[in-house]
């Protein structure tokens, strides 16, 4: 665009409403912000999933061995049933650990699961 044409011109003069620009723009930023919005779901839906990837993905032997050490010191620390102490919060989130292994068998289950809250209303 020639500089002759830009002179004159008012920086940050918007259309006036109802102008097909306005609307245009209005438009790209309500698909900015989806696209922004959707970017962020797609990441959150992925990284949740991203530690029982990376058991999935180790040696089995390997992540057999470490599932026997922490089911072992799960079940040293928190024992069955749910804790209402100091460790509630650790065991809690140590049997959101546990289930992600492929090897936490039935027994595992339910002991992991007894730690488990409840959902209130």
């Amino acid at each position: 665009m020639p500089v002759a044409l830009l002179v004159g011109m008012e920086p940050n003069v918007r259309p006036p409403k109802g102008h097909p620009g306005r609307r245009l723009e209005r438009s790209a930023w309500a698909v900015a912000l989806l696209i922004a919005l959707g970017a962020a779901v797609a990441f959150i839906w992925w990284s949740s999933g991203a530690e029982r990837r990376a058991l999935e993905g180790m040696d089995p032997v390997q992540r057999r061995a470490v599932y026997e050490e922490a089911f072992g010191e799960f079940e040293r620390l928190c024992g069955a049933g749910p804790r209402y102490d100091a460790l509630e919060k650790r065991c809690v989130e140590e049997s959101h650990y546990l289930i992600q292994f492929p090897e936490c068998d039935a027994r595992c289950q339910g002991i992991a699961r007894s730690h488990t809250p409840l959902p209130t209303k």
